[in-house]
């Protein structure tokens, strides 16, 4: 049975409301690591919408692919731009955006997964399987630039600190 249209209409309002939020939040964030995580990730919610809707047009999964988006490598350049004493700065971050963003993300990997749970049709399944990869990918990004600016600490001693390692200068 293939997805309803109401299961892509679903998909779509959520990934619409998570570049939203990216991109609201990158317009207002004066610290430039911020602001480049936030409109990698505002990016990369405009593929998977295109790729949805795609999808429910009726082209078939395998035809669809993701553009490759290096978020780590675009933002350790803007990272590598800043010294050290510039950097030190940029713990002072509003934790809010971070919170609000990690929760985006946990909601719409959870729908992909109950997507692919309810699909079967084997393209379909791996199609929103590999959303929700992006998504747990999106996930980890948050989580390791949440830890690096709220409590530098733990993120040294943490495996998020490992994640992006580069960041340990």
């Amino acid at each position: 049975m293939p997805i309803s249209s109401d299961s892509f209409e679903m998909a779509i309002e959520f990934e619409q409301e998570g570049h939203d939020y990216y991109t609201e939040h990158a317009t207002d964030a004066d610290n430039p690591f911020v602001k480049s995580v936030l409109e990698k990730l505002a990016d990369r919610e405009m593929e998977h919408i295109q790729a949805i809707k795609e999808i429910a047009e009726g082209k078939p999964v395998a035809d669809v692919s993701f553009k490759s988006l290096d978020i780590e490598g675009e933002t350790r350049d803007v990272f590598e731009d800043f010294s050290e004493s510039e950097r030190e700065g940029w713990k002072d971050e509003q934790a809010t955006v971070y919170d609000h963003a990690i929760e985006l993300e946990t909601k719409l990997a959870e729908l992909y997964r109950d997507m692919a749970e309810e699909t079967e049709d084997e393209d379909e399944e791996e199609f929103f399987t590999a959303l929700r990869k992006e998504e747990d990918k999106h996930y980890e990004t948050l989580q390791n630039v949440f830890y690096y600016l709220t409590d530098h600490d733990r993120w040294m001693a943490e495996s998020e600190g490992e994640v992006w390692g580069w960041m340990n200068t």
